[in-house]
């Protein structure tokens, strides 16, 4: 993942405001990361199981202040159900606006 994907990660992290809902959970901010990274790769055509768990620790390392920041953001359950539910880089998108 090139430093353009690894800004877009970061910028699904930081967009991950709603006025009302909850206070992201570690959880929360780990499943967009993964998601994100997982997307990104099968738009790769990369579909390999252990190398996207290998890609989603690797930017998940590289994000780690990112995430922990991510937590003091606020959520809702609706949008957390649309990123798990997200197909494409660009459904996830629409989930955090």
């Amino acid at each position: 993942m090139n430093s353009l994907a690894l800004a877009l990660v970061g910028l699904a992290l930081a967009s991950c405001v709603c006025g009302c809902g909850r206070h992201a959970t570690a959880a929360d901010c780990q499943l967009l990361v993964d998601k994100s990274v997982e997307l990104q790769m099968k738009e790769m055509s990369e579909t390999d199981a252990a190398a996207i768990a290998e890609r989603e620790k690797h930017i998940r390392d590289e994000l780690e202040d990112q995430i922990q920041s991510c937590q003091s953001r606020r959520v809702t359950d609706r949008t957390m159900a649309c990123v798990k539910g997200a197909t494409s880089t660009q459904e996830l998108d629409r989930c955090l606006r």
